[in-house]
C-alpha cells in the first residue's frame, strides 16, 4: 500500500486542473445568473446567449475536473497490484463512479479479493472522511463481503460473499410452492 496521498509531484498539475475547474464553475454561475436576470427583464435573446455561455463554462469545468481525476487516478494506481484501488485525491462522485466500475468487474470476473484504499479523511475538510462512507454504502449494494479498516483504518477489504453472505431463504418457499402446484396438477389436489 502507498502513502496517504500518493500523487506527489503530479499534485501541482492536479491542483492546477482543479483550480481551472473552480474558475470555470464561477464563470458558469455568473453567466447563469446574468441569463436569469435578462430573462426576467424580458430580453429572451440575451438570456439565451448568456445561458449558452454558462453551459460552455460548465463543459470546461467538467473537462478540467476530468483531467484532474484522470491524472490523480493514474498517479495513484499505476504501480499498484491489480487487486488494489487507491481513491485518494478524488472527489466523492469520481471515487464512486470508479469504484462502481471496479466492483462490477470484481463480481463479473469472480475475483478472490480487492483492496479499496479510501483514506481516513485526514485531507478532507475538518478531517471528516467523505469517500469512505460513500464507498461503504456503494459496496453494500453489491452484496459482497466487505471488511472495513482491513488491513488499516483507511481501507476496505472486499471478498466474494460466499454462501454465508447470500440470502437463500427463498429457495425453500419456491420449491415448496412448485411442489404443491405439481401435486395439484398431477393429482387434482387430492
Amino acid at each position: 500500500m502507498g502513502s496517504a496521498l500518493s500523487i506527489g509531484a503530479g499534485s501541482q498539475d492536479h491542483e492546477h486542473y482543479r483550480s481551472m475547474a473552480r474558475k470555470n464553475a464561477e464563470l458558469r454561475r455568473e453567466f447563469s445568473q446574468q441569463s436569469q436576470t435578462a430573462y426576467l427583464s424580458g430580453n429572451g435573446a440575451k438570456a439565451k446567449e448568456l445561458s449558452l455561455k454558462s453551459k460552455e463554462y460548465g463543459r470546461e469545468m467538467d473537462r478540467y475536473n476530468n483531467m484532474a481525476r484522470d491524472l490523480v487516478f493514474k498517479l495513484n494506481n499505476t504501480n499498484r497490484p491489480s487487486n488494489e484501488l487507491d481513491l485518494h485525491g478524488l472527489k466523492v462522485q469520481e471515487a464512486l463512479d470508479i469504484t462502481r466500475e471496479r466492483l462490477t468487474k470484481f463480481v463479473k470476473n469472480k475475483e478472490p479479493n480487492l483492496l479499496l484504499i479510501v483514506g481516513r479523511g485526514k485531507n478532507s475538510v475538518d478531517g471528516v472522511a467523505k469517500i469512505k462512507p460513500a464507498v461503504t454504502e456503494l459496496v453494500n449494494q453489491f452484496h459482497i463481503k466487505a471488511t472495513p479498516n482491513k488491513p488499516n483504518q483507511g481501507c476496505i477489504w472486499i471478498e466474494p460473499a460466499g454462501p454465508e453472505g447470500v440470502d437463500l431463504s427463498w429457495i425453500d418457499d419456491f420449491f415448496l410452492g412448485l411442489a404443491k402446484k405439481l401435486w395439484t396438477y398431477l393429482f387434482g389436489g387430492r
